[in-house]
């Protein structure tokens, strides 16, 4: 089954309904496939043993009973309700514990309530398959998150200090004098909680460089000024063979 959730549910986990198209066991024949008042009988063609032996030389091929395909049991008169087939189809409805941490494709296993086997065969695992959208704020990066945070021209150059996001809140960033664009800060251990793991991932601020498109004349001068005084080629160390 699949199932879609929020972000902020996946990072956090939550409870949540889904109903599952499945079959459940017949109440009228018990799971057995025959009419009441019968019972499947051994199967005449392999004598119980659900597989037909075929010699060929010195060697022999085993395979499933073409009569019963495996059973050793044949129905003679099957159940008026499920056609012989021991189970009827049906939606069930269960609330899913969808751990912290849960990412796009997490499997969540959720024993004895998958599909009953045929015949009054016992149930199997459903398994749970999560969908989770992007964020507009946080990428996915394995078991940590990553968030581009713009830094101005004069936090840059200067230092700052900046508040961030955080997956519960808000905290306060200090940002080095003369950062450049792709320097990653982390906040260790404040990432989503590790799937199916112990502990935590981090955190990750990559600073980008918010400029301007166009430049008012005032900024423009004052552009100008700055260029005076931070004078030097940062290319110059290119051409030094």
């Amino acid at each position: 089954a699949e199932i879609s959730i929020s972000f902020h549910d996946a990072i956090h986990g939550a409870e949540v309904p889904i109903s599952v198209p499945t079959f459940e066991r017949c109440n009228t024949c018990a799971g057995t496939g025959a009419k009441p008042g019968t019972a499947p009988t051994v199967c005449p063609r392999c004598q119980g043993r659900g597989i037909e032996s075929e010699g060929q030389g010195l060697f022999s091929i085993s395979q499933p009973c073409s009569r019963c395909h495996g059973a050793g049991t044949v129905i003679e008169d099957p159940c008026p309700s499920c056609n012989g087939e021991g189970r009827k189809r049906t939606t069930k409805r269960y609330r899913v514990n969808i751990p912290a941490g849960a990412k796009e494709g997490s499997r969540i296993r959720l024993p004895g309530k998958g599909e009953p086997g045929r015949n009054g065969g016992t149930a199997g695992d459903l398994y749970v398959v999560t969908h989770v959208p992007e964020s507009t704020v946080f990428a996915r990066k394995g078991d940590n998150v990553e968030v581009e945070v713009p830094l101005t021209l004069p936090e840059a150059l200067r230092g700052a200090n900046i508040e961030v996001p955080t997956l519960d809140g808000r905290k306060t960033l200090k940002v080095p004098p003369g950062t450049s664009p792709g320097t990653v800060q982390r906040l260790r251990g404040l990432g989503p909680k590790r799937f199916g793991k112990a502990g935590h991932g981090d955190i990750h601020y990559r600073f980008t460089l918010d400029l301007p498109e166009r430049l008012t004349a005032e900024q423009e001068s004052a552009v100008d000024e700055l260029a005076k005084v931070l004078d030097g080629n940062p290319r110059a160390r290119l051409f030094v063979s």
